[in-house]
């Protein structure tokens, strides 16, 4: 088995497993609308997914990685990974980015941060 089908296979293991308790990051202010909510497993699985891909950026000066937060320029956003959005389809229409080790989902119109995900 090739490292691509390994890694689905257990992204898909780990998302059919946690459909358990659900976890919200909670807002940064009221005006940031609804946060993303996610599973602990689903997390854990967009976090694997994304920090294995994707470039860890720095954090530009003025810029704190939260909830509500606007995503400068600066920082580049991709669409959501086709596997992850099959695996967890309330992601769909989310970009992803990585900022000092944290994967961010952002609306992408706003550029507004919808969820925060670390490793755990």
């Amino acid at each position: 088995m090739t490292f691509l089908p390994r890694v689905c296979a257990i992204m898909l293991a780990v998302a059919l497993t946690g459909t358990g308790t659900m976890a919200q990051t909670p807002a940064a202010d009221s005006a940031a609308g609804p946060a993303l909510v996610l599973s602990a497993a689903q997390r854990q699985t967009i976090f694997q997914s994304v920090s294995a891909t994707q470039k860890n950026n720095p954090a530009p000066p003025g810029f704190r990685v939260a909830v509500g937060a606007v995503v400068p320029d600066g920082i580049a956003l991709e669409p959501m990974p086709t596997t992850l959005v099959t695996l967890i389809p309330e992601t769909a229409h989310h970009d992803v980015a990585m900022v000092e080790k944290q994967v961010m989902l952002v609306e992408p119109r706003s550029r507004r941060v919808v969820a925060v995900v670390v490793a755990q």
